[in-house]
């Protein structure tokens, strides 16, 4: 059992460390090892099952850009106002 970083799926797998973050922060996506508050590995094995099964093709095919705010429901961007806005 080989463990990898983040990195190392995005360079083996085409997709982003921040992509996998989210999907750890929303509990989804590959099952990973988190053995200090700042240290997150992958096992290999664990990640070639994980993106060859169908059942994930949904995940891997969101075109959702990762730096736009999508917290709000209603599909508007929240704008912060700067005070020479008013």
């Amino acid at each position: 059992m080989a463990l990898i970083s983040p990195t190392t799926v995005a360079r083996n797998y085409g997709v982003s460390p921040t992509l996998l973050r989210h999907w750890r922060q929303r509990g989804i996506g590959p099952e990973y090892f988190q053995f200090t508050a700042r240290t997150v590995s992958y096992c290999d094995d664990y990640l070639q099952d994980w993106f060859n099964d169908p059942r994930n093709a949904g995940l891997l095919a969101e075109d959702t850009p990762v730096n736009v705010d999508t917290s709000c429901r209603d599909g508007r961007v929240r704008r912060s106002r700067r005070r020479d806005d008013r």
